[in-house]
């Protein structure tokens, strides 16, 4: 894989979820679940991005840890634990949070219908309690 920056990471980010909300919009509510779901990963991925220093070599982990498509793993190597902790005591948050976090890359082979759909939709665009919206802050 090549190198990839941090602001095309997020431009990643925010293409997959307009896509994943047009997909939903046309129906298409299988491949738009998939797609909120790697929106999220490239926001998470966006913030790991933020963390490397230049001229230095991470950590053995970090690096492995990276390349993972797991949301509550890469949540731990995006160093924002404590940050999710804090948010997750809002209810709305928290349902958004466990939703999102059910999303793996093995949903592509899951057929996926309106009310899953609706959920990840909301859990990951909502303007108050969304987790795209919250992560936004600290790419």
């Amino acid at each position: 894989m090549p190198a990839i920056s941090r602001d095309e990471l997020r431009s990643l980010a925010h293409a997959k979820i307009e896509d994943a909300n047009l997909l939903f919009e046309n129906g298409r509510h299988s491949n738009a679940y998939y797609l909120f779901g790697y929106g999220v990963e490239f926001a998470l991925k966006a913030r790991i991005a933020k963390r490397f220093l230049q001229d230095a070599i991470p950590d053995r982990t970090v690096l492995r840890d990276v390349f993972i498509h797991d949301i509550e793993k890469l949540i731990r190597v995006a160093d924002l634990i404590d940050e999710l902790k804090v948010e997750r005591q809002s209810g709305r948050f928290d349902i958004n949070w466990v939703t999102v976090t059910m999303w793996s890359e093995e949903s592509r082979y899951e057929s996926v219908g309106i009310v899953r759909a609706t959920a990840m939709r909301n859990a990951v665009t909502d303007t108050q309690y969304g987790v795209f919206q919250w992560l936004t802050r600290f790419w």
